[in-house]
Order: structure tokens, then C-alpha cells, then sequence
């Protein structure tokens, strides 16, 4: 998986709001044949605090696609990802400080998920305050840096 260049922190509102992890990012394979993937999932930390984002859906926003399996080559899939906690879970808000974003894959005929991907971001106290009006923010890989600068979106939905 290459460095996502965006990556969003949000809501979904259908069925019921729901915390959501979007980014845009390419899988691609190593391996000749390519793999194909049967679910990924993220895992969000902040601080002691973990949480599983385990529905996973891919595609472009007017195409998404519920993930159920994806063949991947060694030129690769470019594609929006967004991962969202099921709707029977309590509510989640995001609070200010650094989040580690873990990206994992299920592999067909592999045992144990494969991390694909590891993103820290930090929110700021203007980004939570969005994130608590139910609004998102959107944070960008910086060109000539490692860390991504967030920016918040006005409205709800989709960045």
C-alpha cells in the first residue's frame, strides 16, 4: 500500500452516524500472480484507547463498492477506501492529540492480516471542535514532509 495523499476523518449518516476513516491510496502486489484481498479493516489508536474500523468499502465516491474481495497485480488498484465502525458500536468522537492509523489486509490463503500501513496524524483543537459539530477534516500529505496537515470541512458527508 502506497502513502495514502488523503486522509479523512468523519461521519457516515446512513444508516445511523457513524464514525469513518476515508483515504485515497494504491494497493499493489510484490508477488507475480498479484493476491487477492478478502476484507481489510483499520485500527485507530489514540492514546490507551483503540478502535476497530471494520467495515470496509472501496471504489470512487458515486461507485463505492462493499468490500467482499480484491484482486490486486503489481501495477496496482487506485482507490478510495473508507472504513467506518459498525453502527452497533457506541458512538465514537474524535478528541484532540496524535492518532496512529493502522491499515490492515486479509489475505486469501494467509493465516494471520498483513498491516499494510501505518499514518499518524494529529488533531488539533479546531479540528476536534469541527469533528464535534459533526463536520470532518481532511488532512493532506505534505510534498516536502513526512506528516499530513488537516484542514476542516464544512457540512457532513463525504470529503
Amino acid at each position: 500500500m502506497t502513502r495514502p495523499t488523503v486522509v479523512f476523518f468523519g461521519y457516515d449518516f446512513q444508516p445511523k452516524m457513524t464514525a469513518k476513516i476515508f483515504m485515497r491510496t494504491l494497493l499493489y502486489s510484490t508477488s507475480v500472480r498479484g493476491k487477492v484481498i478478502e476484507g481489510m479493516y483499520a485500527k485507530l489508536q489514540h492514546g490507551d484507547n483503540e478502535e476497530t474500523f471494520g467495515f470496509w468499502g472501496y471504489g470512487e465516491t458515486n461507485r463505492l463498492v462493499p468490500g467482499s474481495g480484491l484482486y490486486v497485480s503489481q501495477s496496482g488498484v487506485g482507490a478510495n477506501h473508507h472504513f467506518v465502525l459498525s453502527v452497533d458500536r457506541p458512538p465514537y468522537r474524535f478528541t484532540t492529540g496524535n492518532y496512529i492509523i493502522e491499515v490492515f489486509a486479509r489475505i486469501v490463503g494467509q493465516q494471520s492480516p498483513l498491516k499494510l500501513s501505518e499514518i499518524k496524524i494529529t488533531l488539533t483543537t479546531d479540528h476536534a471542535t469541527a469533528l464535534a459539530r459533526e463536520q470532518g477534516v481532511l488532512f493532506e500529505l505534505g510534498p516536502d514532509s513526512d506528516g499530513y496537515t488537516g484542514h476542516v470541512r464544512e457540512g457532513r458527508g463525504n470529503p
